[in-house]
């Protein structure tokens, strides 16, 4: 299923973005503190791809969750990190592991999915070759070959903190809860974004998967490609994953689809992801 995702992907062109806030060069930061000494720092990288990458901080070290595309992003969050002055307990890497040199000799923790997704051949790999024709050496190209292998259900010890690790639907990378701050991550979300719906089962595992999320009572939504979100965001993509599972079960081509979601959705991001998901759910 990811191949579809990712071969969609590579038919999109991007180049490195740019932006400025306070504390990195490029793209933004934000910092929410919590009880314990406890802090999310979310990295908007203001690119094409609109990634979002972070570090969780205790007052015993940094865990990562993520990284991202592009040289220059990636040069300012791994220079925002080591301003933190504290030790990097770890990476958790899942489906933006791009330049992962960066960040010093820090422990990679990975499924054996996520992995084989990076090797080359992988859908990961894929699609890092496909930026690179793209944007050439503005990409970080640096794929890790090997990490400490977890599986869905661990609960890592990192920095003083926990780190469970949960199971995504296209069955590739992994998903994240941090208890600390009663936030999960996945990779893609937003309440106001399209995402990247290859099939008709996808979209039926998402939204059973989101339920669940309303069931566990998460605060906070982290996902590689919006701002963190509060829980409404939840009830707000189930709304719209249902919507557009009707919508895909109805359509008759790539045409009718884009346009009836468009119609649901005017004020949605993301529109190369709904052109995305077309192509994928139809062949005409």
């Amino acid at each position: 299923m990811m191949r579809k995702i990712f071969a969609a992907l590579l038919a999109v062109a991007v180049l490195a973005g740019s932006g400025f806030a306070a504390g990195v060069s490029v793209g933004n930061m934000s910092v929410t503190d919590f009880d314990g000494g406890v802090k999310l720092h979310a990295y908007g990288t203001g690119d094409n791809m609109n990634d979002y990458c972070y570090v969780v901080e205790s007052p015993e070290g940094l865990v990562l969750i993520e990284s991202t595309a592009y040289r220059e992003n990636v040069k300012a969050f791994a220079e925002y990190i080591a301003s933190l002055g504290k030790p990097v307990a770890g990476a958790l890497f899942s489906y933006h592991p791009n330049g992962y040199k960066s960040y010093g000799d820090v422990k990679i923790y990975a499924t054996e999915t996520a992995l084989k997704s990076w090797a080359e051949g992988g859908s990961v790999w894929n699609l890092t070759q496909s930026f690179i024709q793209a944007a050439g050496d503005k990409v970080a190209e640096d794929l890790p070959v090997k990490a400490e292998i977890i599986k869905e259900g661990d609960t890592l010890k990192l920095a003083g903190m926990d780190f469970v690790i949960l199971h995504e639907s296209d069955g590739e990378g992994y998903g994240v809860y941090v208890p600390a701050i009663n936030a999960v991550y996945r990779h893609m979300m937003g309440s106001k974004t399209h995402n990247i719906l290859p099939a008709i089962p996808y979209i039926e595992a998402e939204i059973s998967e989101l339920k669940g999320y309303k069931d566990k009572g998460y605060s906070l939504i982290l996902t590689s490609h919006n701002a963190p979100e509060g829980k409404t965001a939840v009830d707000e993509k189930i709304a719209y994953l249902e919507k557009v599972l009707e919508t895909a079960k109805t359509s008759k081509n790539r045409a009718e689809f884009i346009s009836a979601v468009k119609k649901a959705f005017p004020d949605y991001n993301g529109e190369a992801y709904l052109e995305m998901s077309a192509g994928a759910l139809f062949s005409e």
